[in-house]
């Protein structure tokens, strides 16, 4: 595989032609996929060290850092970019104070983090996330703004709490998804197994497994889990039962950090059933939509935009 090629992909400007090319080579064969990382590390390593600050980087500590935390971030950066599913490991206070930590998962990668308490958290796309390197003896407080799935260590004298924008969801040892980025006015929990507790200054809801609680500022509904295929995410796969077109569309500008036009409403009343690869990108989704429903849609990569017609 040329470089030039690579790098076009690494930048997000290949072509639908050029993606399809990438991702048949690198899971061809087992060196392939060693040449393909091999490249990719050393294209982050050079745009980390000259325009770290124009990519953001996706590790952000509010405190002092160590040398130490700050040879951490990098490498945390490179593997987020590469798509590789890193595991932070808490040691407490060893390596890192007790001040919070921020996460930032750049658009198009997932994040896997085990926390000190031997909680387990998956981040998606766009999402931001804050924990303490240690947590104090009453409760054990993350904040969200994006998704996230947990598998919380069971602890009884030290509830689990997720806050968010809308939602604050208390728990103390189960497996269950939020969805809550700030930007938009939706807020969605589901539960696995265990029970959670989902509260704010005006609502108060228990949810059993099997269950889920979606809501606005104004109004927070239960309803059922129709298919856990959704909370495949974590594994890098975007899968949709009887989604609406715009809805949809939504979480792709979010998951592929690009604005999305449907400039015709009749587009709207399709409903999607599906499965993507999230590295497969979002003109070979919408291309595999195109198979189901007549439309058209162009990108104008100067204002970051797909308009779908």
């Amino acid at each position: 595989m040329d470089k030039e090629t690579l790098h076009r992909y690494f930048e997000g400007k290949s072509t639908l032609e050029e993606e399809v090319q990438v991702v048949n080579w690198v899971e061809a064969s087992e060196s392939n996929r060693k040449d393909y990382l091999r490249e990719r590390m050393l294209w982050d390593a050079v745009t980390l060290t000259t325009n770290s600050k124009d990519l953001g980087v996706p590790i952000q500590k509010r405190a002092n850092q160590t040398s130490l935390w700050r040879a951490i971030a990098v490498a945390a950066s490179i593997a987020l970019l590469l798509g590789i599913s890193w595991t932070i490991w808490d040691r407490s206070a060893n390596l890192v104070s007790q001040q919070n930590q921020t996460i930032i998962v750049p658009a198009g990668q997932r994040v896997q983090l085990l926390l000190a308490d031997g909680t387990k958290v998956w981040l998606n796309s766009k999402t931001t996330f804050t924990y303490p390197a240690a947590f104090s003896s009453k409760n054990r407080e993350v904040t969200l703004n994006g998704e996230a799935y947990f598998e919380v260590k069971k602890d009884t004298e030290h509830p689990f709490i997720v806050k968010t924008n809308l939602y604050d969801v208390k728990v103390l040892g189960t497996t269950f998804n939020v969805y809550a980025y700030e930007n938009a006015d939706f807020f969605k929990t589901s539960l696995i197994n265990g029970s959670v507790e989902v509260l704010s200054d005006h609502y108060k809801m228990n949810l059993k497994p099997g269950e889920a609680a979606t809501g606005t500022s104004s109004s927070l509904k239960k309803g059922t889990i129709s298919n856990l295929d959704e909370f495949r995410w974590k594994d890098g796969l975007l899968c949709f039962d009887d989604e609406p077109l715009g809805t949809l569309m939504e979480k792709f500008s979010i998951y592929y950090d690009i604005h999305i036009e449907v400039a015709d409403p009749g587009l709207l009343s399709y409903r999607c059933t599906g499965k993507f690869r999230h590295n497969d990108g979002i003109e070979y989704a919408l291309k595999v939509i195109q198979k189901d429903l007549n439309f058209t849609f162009t990108r104008n990569d100067e204002s970051n935009t797909i308009t779908l017609k």
